[in-house]
């Protein structure tokens, strides 16, 4: 009966196997959707969009991406959160909403339970900006006139809670300042106050203001990344001011619903892996105004969960309420 026993459980353990084996072989087996949770054109969107083109190819199945904006961004993630996890429905995130607005709202989900991260594909820096005409040639000159003018200097981001937001927010907990936050519905807006005069400053990404700062019109006077960045070189970073502690970036990364079998967690990390190593991807990338970055499953679970203890941080100190 013992050696009966045991045939059962070894049958049981090969057949299982073998049906793991089975599901990463056959998968796809069809069209996955790609959910963006922001609107199209997003700096996100177009990445997630070359993503999506180079998985439809090394998976032999489309891979159509469906954006769904809203609530920010907990619509598209939530809709994710709760689809079939067969492997199908997959979401191109940032850590902005994997783990920073679980500390400032309650989202219809939970970011750690509800969603399996496969793997990370790109990163960037954020970069402090001044009006071409400020008087503030460089970070420690902005800090120095919020020491000596707490809470009158302002700055813009795209909204409460976003890392537009909370950047600055963590600069002002190591650098111990105060600034005037002004929120915009997108940080655009930001960008024709400072050239006039109303807000000081912003923190977005070299990609989005690269635009300006060559035109002449924005001074970069800080990059938030550990090195300095290829688009914006002769910037020093916030560790070369002295204040290594206000480094911040964001990444981008797929994830799929929870419960989705590991072999098709593991098959879809590799493609998304061998694709973020890629020559032509990371040149894509570098257009853009990103940087290639390569994090498996484990890696991007870390990053998420550390981020989501540092922002927590910085929400507490700060005390940021969404209104």
């Amino acid at each position: 009966m013992r050696m009966a026993w045991l045939a059962s459980m070894l049958g049981i353990v090969l057949n299982a196997l073998a049906g793991q084996a089975h599901a990463a072989e056959s998968y796809p087996t069809r069209p996955l959707r790609m959910v963006v949770p922001l609107f199209v054109g997003a700096g996100t969107d177009i990445i997630a969009r070359q993503m999506a083109n180079a998985l439809s190819q090394a998976l032999g199945q489309s891979v159509v991406v469906d954006n769904k904006p809203g609530a920010s961004t907990t619509l598209g993630t939530a809709f994710v959160a709760k689809a079939t996890p067969d492997g199908h429905t997959v979401l191109a995130a940032t850590t902005s909403t994997l783990s920073v607005l679980p500390n400032i709202m309650k989202p219809p989900y939970d970011t750690t339970k509800d969603l399996v991260p496969v793997a990370a594909f790109c990163v960037s820096p954020f970069v402090y900006v001044v009006s071409a005409e400020s008087k503030h040639t460089s970070l420690n000159d902005l800090i120095a006139a919020a020491k000596a003018n707490p809470g009158k200097l302002s700055f813009g981001s795209s909204g409460t809670g976003t890392l537009t937001h909370m950047v600055v927010e963590l600069l002002a907990v190591v650098a111990k300042v105060n600034f005037t936050h002004v929120p915009y519905k997108g940080v655009t807006g930001a960008y024709t106050d400072i050239l006039g005069g109303r807000i000081d400053f912003v923190a977005d990404s070299p990609a989005s203001t690269l635009g300006q700062i060559k035109a002449g019109k924005f001074r970069a006077i800080a990059v938030t990344s550990p090195k300095r960045s290829p688009l914006l070189p002769a910037v020093p970073t916030v560790a070369e001011l002295g204040m290594r502690d206000a480094e911040s970036d964001f990444v981008t990364g797929l994830l799929l619903p929870a419960g989705s079998p590991r072999s098709v967690v593991t098959r879809l990390q590799s493609e998304t892996l061998k694709i973020a190593h890629s020559q032509a991807f990371k040149d894509f990338l570098a257009q853009q105004g990103y940087e290639s970055l390569a994090y498996d499953a484990d890696q991007f679970t870390a990053r998420i969960r550390s981020e989501l203890a540092k922002w927590a941080g910085v929400v507490k100190s700060r005390n940021i309420k969404v209104e």
